[in-house]
């Protein structure tokens, strides 16, 4: 008993201790976010330095000194950081904003490209607040409740474009009549490009086929559309399932992630994600052969050659595991 007595006064204590500790230093600084405080730190330093300062050097610390106090109300604790190149960033007026063409948002770099060129200050300002974007809606907020908020709730399934991405494939562009992946390589040709003629080589099914495919559009999904069956995995450049080697012809592929940039340099391509500039001669590849090509030779140096420094030893402890849970 005597010991949790003891235990129980010194925590008592501790916590007495630093109460007083912690009351006292903020005593001692107390936190002030108005610029006049700085100010005066900034004339106090002017004192310390004036024995040591002529009067035109003097001069240039002070307008330096309220440089920084003025970014100081702009940035707030990132203000303490600037070093005696801080310049004083001064938003202009209206007037301004229309006649330079938006500054705000060269102020604000990439985000800046969703704010007009009539950008104005944030805030009730009056004429200054900025115009709401234009939507792309066929309807507005009133015309869409009152059709499908008539008392006052919604239907969970409701079917309109605004929710459409969510259940439909294509979303907004399908619900009013379009078609899915138009012009992004998965849906129909625009049907004003050229057609090239693809050879493929499949050793998976032991069989060649051959397809017209627009440049406007991937070869698999060409190829699935006419009835073809190729191997195929993620269906967007991420993996190797559906890899071909290139023997004559040209294939744009810029969304090929799957491949290294060396890898299409040597003539391999993702049919998933892949355009045709040329005809094309194509045969399939295992993923083992880009695998080993990719990864191979690191495994064979940091796995294999124990007398390597940066040699990884092998852990089947851990090999193991990773395949219980596969």
């Amino acid at each position: 008993a005597s010991r949790v007595v003891l235990v129980f006064a010194f925590a008592c204590l501790w916590w007495i201790f630093a109460i007083m500790l912690l009351k006292g230093s903020l005593q001692a600084k107390p936190f002030s976010a108005a610029s006049t405080s700085r100010v005066q730190t900034s004339q106090r330093m002017l004192v310390r330095l004036s024995a040591q300062k002529t009067e035109n050097e003097l001069d240039v610390l002070k307008k330096k000194l309220g440089e920084m106090a003025d970014m100081g109300d702009l940035l707030g604790p990132i203000g303490l950081t600037y070093g005696e190149e801080v310049k004083t960033v001064r938003r202009p007026k209206k007037a301004d904003a229309s006649k330079e063409g938006a500054p705000l948002g060269v102020d604000l770099g990439p985000i800046g490209l969703s704010y007009g060129a009539s950008m104005g200050p944030s805030g009730p300002a009056g004429d200054d607040t900025a115009p709401p974007a234009p939507s792309i809606h066929s309807m507005t907020t009133e015309e869409w409740r009152a059709k499908y908020e008539k008392d006052g709730t919604i239907d969970l399934w409701v079917e309109e474009e605004f929710n459409s991405g969510s259940r439909l494939v294509g979303g907004r562009a399908v619900y009013k009549g379009g078609v899915y992946g138009f012009r992004t390589g998965e849906g129909p040709s625009a049907g004003n490009v050229a057609k090239h003629t693809v050879k493929i080589t499949n050793h998976y099914a032991n069989q060649v086929v051959e397809v017209e495919v627009p440049e406007d559009r991937y070869v698999m999904w060409e190829a699935e559309d006419n009835g073809l069956e190729l191997p195929y995995a993620c269906r967007m450049g991420c993996c190797t399932a559906c890899a071909v080697r290139i023997k004559e012809g040209e294939m744009y592929q810029p969304e090929a992630l799957g491949i290294s940039e060396e890898l299409k340099e040597q003539g391999y391509a993702l049919m998933c994600v892949g355009y045709p500039l040329t005809d094309l001669v194509l045969e399939t590849v295992s993923e083992d052969e880009i695998y080993e090509l990719q990864f191979g030779k690191y495994f064979e140096e940091q796995a294999l050659d124990p007398n390597n420094p940066e040699s990884i030893e092998r852990d089947d402890y851990a090999l193991s595991i990773a395949n219980m849970d596969e």
